[in-house]
Order: C-alpha cells, then sequence, then structure tokens
C-alpha cells in the first residue's frame, strides 16, 4: 500500500481508515481559513457494507491508499 496526501486523492481512489476499506464517491477542498489550513471533505462508501461515511481532513495529512 502506498500513502498519498489528501489533496492529491480524486473521485474513484480507494483508500483504507482503520483498517477498513473506502471507495471515494465525492470529494471537496476548501481554502485555508484565517487561523487555519485547507480542508479536504470526502464521501467514501465502505466495500465490505456500503455504508457511506463522511471523513474531514486537513489537506496535507496523509492516507494509505489500495
Amino acid at each position: 500500500m502506498a500513502e498519498k496526501q489528501y489533496n492529491d486523492l480524486k473521485k474513484g481512489d480507494k483508500i483504507s481508515i482503520n483498517d477498513e476499506s473506502y471507495l471515494i464517491e465525492k470529494i471537496e477542498f476548501s481554502k485555508p481559513g484565517k487561523l487555519g489550513k485547507s480542508k479536504c471533505r470526502i464521501e467514501a462508501k465502505n466495500l465490505k457494507n456500503n455504508e457511506l461515511k463522511v471523513i474531514v481532513r486537513v489537506s496535507e495529512d496523509t492516507v494509505q491508499t489500495l
């Protein structure tokens, strides 16, 4: 597995969070605010049970990709 930053992800990528596999359905990026960094909002579907999960992280953080 490789690691990518959240700002390098795109729709259709597969990621692993807490030993669960997710397929990215929708991804949005926000601009940095006064006191913070840019954020990334991801809507991802669990590949095992098809549950939809919303993930919000700082764009520079890393995640495991499949």
